[in-house]
């Protein structure tokens, strides 16, 4: 018998794809679709309650500014034609956001008061910019020579506000500290792993690379110690066997979701996900969650854990209930309050509490020639698993 019952479900139409979940609690679920409209959904119904049409093509990704799930009520998305920001209280859009080189943005994360945008591959750029919430019009700061290939995900570090993280296509996830004034200086570290899917914080130095092959691996962070520490990762390579899945939707605090796509045995599983080790033995499934199409994001809320919201490739956001009760999951992956500089040496490890990131601004670094794009050696080109365009 499944553990989740079906509350509510709401459709988009079967040729249009929920691609995100992104909570305002105050005022509502979001999800992008493949249309280029962003939906907002209504906590007690999980009926639509209002629409943006934020493009013409699909919403690669959604981020509420700021990662204010509680009361934010600006929202960013991204799409092949440009970065938009709207406000939900108004549906107006407040910010459009573009790049010198036109490239589709396709990741997006916000924190510390900036929004970090990455690219697609157009030509030899694939860039991050990154913006000022309190200023759109040009960006604080523009990576444009660490990937070769499209940027699918970009992570500031909760807790310190100088550091961020970014993933590729190339093969490639970059750790920058972005107090170094040239863009060779804040590559801080680079974790040479596969095409990233997906990539995060799991703890403060802990990093996590989750591949569009359906492998899985954490690292350790380097510090900035005379002696070099880089520990092997512990890589739990292809996890389709091992977690009895054909894909990982995604890492979430205190569990990992995964799916099966095959014909009369499609699911969605959560598993529980603790001091890095996956529980499958004690993971929930729900069969047929969205018929046989992919399951393509989550969410829990913290104060009800017991509900589970899901959406997919079959044009539906749905509403779950947990029959044994609230999975008791956390927020985060740690206490994000608390502000910390992550790569001074474990000895001198000390907590910060700084008003702003102390990030270069973009005038400091265009006065200086650009330099020649390092040619790496393209190992992985595979893109998105499950591309909606």
């Amino acid at each position: 018998m499944a553990s989740y019952s079906l509350l509510k479900s709401s459709s988009f139409g079967l040729e249009n794809w929920c691609l995100k979940l992104q909570p305002s609690y105050e005022h509502g679920l979001l999800t992008g679709l493949s249309n280029g409209e962003i939906r907002l959904l209504d906590w007690d119904t999980g009926k639509p309650s209002q629409k943006v049409k934020a493009s013409e093509t699909a919403i690669n990704d959604l981020k509420v500014i700021e990662s204010d799930f509680v009361a934010g009520h600006l929202v960013s998305s991204a799409s092949i034609d440009m970065v938009k920001v709207f406000d939900m209280r108004t549906n107006d859009c407040i910010a459009k956001l573009h790049n010198e080189t036109n490239s589709p943005f396709i990741s997006l994360d916000s924190r510390h008061g900036l929004l970090a945008c990455g690219t697609e591959l157009q030509g030899i750029d694939a860039a991050v910019h990154i913006y000022d919430i309190r200023k759109w019009d040009t960006p604080l700061r523009s990576l444009m020579d660490s990937h070769h290939d499209d940027v699918t995900c970009v992570k500031f570090h909760p807790s310190d506000v100088n550091v961020l993280l970014s993933g590729s296509t190339d093969g490639y996830t970059n750790i920058y500290d972005l107090r170094q004034d040239e863009e060779e200086d804040a590559l801080h570290q680079v974790i040479n792993y596969a095409s990233i899917h997906s990539c995060g914080w799991l703890s403060p130095k802990r990093i996590y690379t989750l591949s569009h092959m359906e492998t899985f691996a954490i690292h350790e962070l380097n510090d900035k110690s005379d002696v070099l520490k880089e520990p092997q990762p512990a890589d739990f390579g292809d996890i389709r066997e091992t977690w009895n899945c054909d894909y990982v939707v995604d890492i979430y605090p205190g569990l990992i979701a995964t799916g099966k796509t095959e014909q009369g045995a499609a699911e969605l599983r959560i598993s529980p996900f603790k001091d890095e080790k996956v529980d499958i033995d004690n993971g929930i499934v729900i069969p047929h969650a969205h018929g046989d199409e992919v399951v393509r994001d989550i969410f829990i809320p913290a104060q009800h854990s017991d509900i589970l919201y899901s959406c997919g490739e079959d044009g539906c956001v749905k509403t779950w209930k947990n029959k044994q009760g609230p999975l008791n999951t956390p927020e985060g992956f740690w206490n994000y309050s608390q502000k910390m500089n992550v790569l001074v040496d474990d000895d001198k490890q000390t907590t910060i509490s700084p008003e702003e990131p102390s990030i270069i601004q973009k005038e400091s670094v265009t006065t200086k020639p650009k330099k020649e794009k390092h040619k790496k050696s393209k190992k992985h080109s595979t893109k998105s698993r499950f591309k909606p365009y």
